[in-house]
C-alpha cells in the first residue's frame, strides 16, 4: 500500500508542473500578444497627424484654386466690357460715318442736280461738285483709318490682358507644383523615419 500512494503522489507533483508551465506559457503569450496589439496604436498617431496635415493641404490647395478661378472669372468679365465697349464704340463711329456719308451723299446729290440745271455754269459747278466728292473721300478714308487704328489698340489691349492672366495662371501652377512637391518630400521622410516606404503604402 504506501509503494502505490507514493507513485500517486508523485504523479500529482509532475501534473502540478505541467499545469505551472502551461499557465507561464499562457501568461507568455498573452503577454506578447499585448505588445503586438499595443504597437500598431503607437504607430497610428504620426498617421493620424500626417492624414490631418495632408486634409488641411488641401483644404489649402482647394482654397487656392478657388481664389484663381475667381481671378480667371474677373479677367474673363474684364475681357467681356472690353469687348462690349469695343463693340459699342465700334457701332458709334460706324453711325458717325454713315451720317457724314449720307450727308455729303446729300450734298453730292444736290450739287449734282444743280449742275444738271445750270449747264452753262457747269465748269464752275462741276469743280465743286468734285472737291465734295473729294472731301467725301478723304473724310472717310480718315475716318476708316481711325477706326482700323481703335481696332488694333484694342486687339493689344485685349491680347495683353490675355497674356497676363496666362501668364499669372502659370506662375501659380509653378508655386502649386514646388509647394505640392515640398509637401511629398516632408511626407516620404516621415515615412523614412518610422521605416516605410512610399510604394509600400
Amino acid at each position: 500500500m504506501p509503494p502505490k500512494s507514493k507513485g500517486k503522489g508523485r504523479k500529482g507533483v509532475k501534473q502540478q508542473q505541467k499545469r505551472n508551465i502551461a499557465e507561464s506559457q499562457a501568461e507568455e503569450k498573452y503577454r506578447k500578444a499585448a505588445l503586438e496589439v499595443d504597437m500598431p496604436k503607437e504607430h497610428l498617431v504620426p498617421w493620424r497627424v500626417m492624414t490631418w496635415q495632408a486634409k488641411a493641404d488641401n483644404e489649402g490647395l482647394k482654397r487656392r484654386l478657388w481664389d484663381l478661378e475667381k481671378a480667371l472669372e474677373q479677367a474673363q468679365e474684364d475681357k467681356r466690357e472690353i469687348h462690349e465697349e469695343m463693340t459699342r464704340q465700334y457701332q458709334e463711329l460706324q453711325k458717325q460715318i454713315a451720317a457724314h456719308s449720307q450727308r455729303l451723299e446729300a450734298k453730292v446729290k444736290s450739287l449734282q442736280e444743280q449742275l444738271a440745271t445750270r449747264l452753262q455754269e457747269g465748269h464752275q459747278t462741276q469743280e465743286t461738285a468734285t472737291q465734295a466728292l473729294v472731301e467725301r473721300d478723304m473724310t472717310i478714308a480718315q475716318l476708316q483709318g481711325r477706326l482700323d487704328t481703335m481696332e488694333r489698340e484694342y486687339e493689344k489691349i485685349l491680347h495683353g490682358s490675355l497674356d497676363l492672366v496666362v501668364a499669372k495662371m502659370a506662375e501659380a501652377s509653378q508655386h502649386w507644383e514646388e509647394v505640392s512637391m515640398t509637401i511629398a518630400t516632408e511626407h516620404k521622410e516621415y515615412l523614412q523615419k518610422f521605416g516605410l516606404k512610399s510604394l509600400e503604402i
